[in-house]
């Protein structure tokens, strides 16, 4: 399991997050009732809520580590496309965004 913390606020997103390195992990990612309401993504192009049955939040961070885009409440059958050049993505649970307040250039540690 990884911890989340935003350094730059001092907090702690969630110690119970699992980096999507299996086919399955990326392709189901919070699909899989296995996997933690937690998921880092490595990818290039974007990410989708295609048969999700809620909404989830969304942190795209750059390659220090530096939120880049907050997306709050991307709804089930969406599509999230990004710059390419954007590499980390973080699923998290709806209201996770709300309750933490990240914002943009926050610095992100991945434990």
């Amino acid at each position: 399991m990884a911890i989340i913390k935003n350094l730059s606020q001092n907090k702690t997103l969630t110690k119970t997050a699992k980096v999507a390195t299996s086919f399955s992990d990326r392709l189901l990612g919070l699909l899989n009732p296995h996997n933690p309401r937690y998921l880092i993504f490595k990818t290039h192009f974007g990410i989708h809520t295609f048969f999700m049955n809620e909404s989830i939040d969304v942190l795209l961070l750059d390659n220090e580590h530096r939120v880049i885009k907050a997306e709050e409440n991307l709804k089930p059958f969406k599509l999230f496309l990004y710059h390419p050049r954007f590499s980390t993505v973080i699923e998290m649970p709806k209201g996770t965004i709300q309750k933490n307040h990240p914002r943009i250039n926050d610095k992100i540690s991945i434990e």
